[in-house]
């Protein structure tokens, strides 16, 4: 569920959402996302000082403390 909300989300602010691919590891209570995004779109994803990714981290932990998992997101080249 969060996998799929987390490819919604960067699909949506990236100009080329097929070159976005998410690579996940899933433990028993925290799930990393490991974003990658085309050389163009890093920018977008980052945000001005951060302020795009911190929001979508900051969403995608409520959605997963309310089924009471933790998430960290990367983003890397």
């Amino acid at each position: 569920m969060l996998y799929r909300l987390c490819l919604f989300l960067v699909r949506a602010i990236v100009a080329d959402p097929d070159a976005v691919r998410i690579d996940r590891i899933e433990t028993e209570k925290v799930d990393i996302f490991f974003l990658h995004v085309g050389k163009g779109d890093r920018g977008r994803v980052l945000g001005r000082a951060g302020r795009t990714i911190g929001a979508l981290r900051t969403l995608l932990d409520g959605v997963a403390a309310r089924i009471d998992r933790e998430i960290v997101v990367e983003i890397r080249d």
